[in-house]
């Protein structure tokens, strides 16, 4: 489970290299703009969900400015395998 969840975080974490891309001009002007919207959809899910699990963070001392930043970048992918320790 561990394998799969580090797998889904990098890869969550890759899938911003496309924003990126799209603000330098790299795909076609309609490209540029669906991507950055998607972003934009995608950055307020994922600080939605920062909002929602922040008390469960702060359960488990880890209410960090780095681990909001992860649950923006990476969302369940970092959140879930904190709250799920137990140890």
């Amino acid at each position: 489970m561990n394998k799969l969840l580090t797998i889904g975080k990098m890869s969550t974490i890759g899938l911003w290299v496309l924003p990126v891309l799209a603000l330098i001009g790299i795909f076609s002007a309609e490209w540029n703009h669906n991507i950055l919207w998607i972003t934009v959809l995608i950055f307020f899910a994922h600080l939605g969900e920062l909002l929602a699990v922040k008390g469960k963070l702060k359960m488990h001392g880890r209410d960090t400015i780095h681990d909001g930043l992860m649950v923006i970048l990476a969302g369940f992918f970092h959140w879930l395998p904190i709250t799920k320790d137990t140890n």
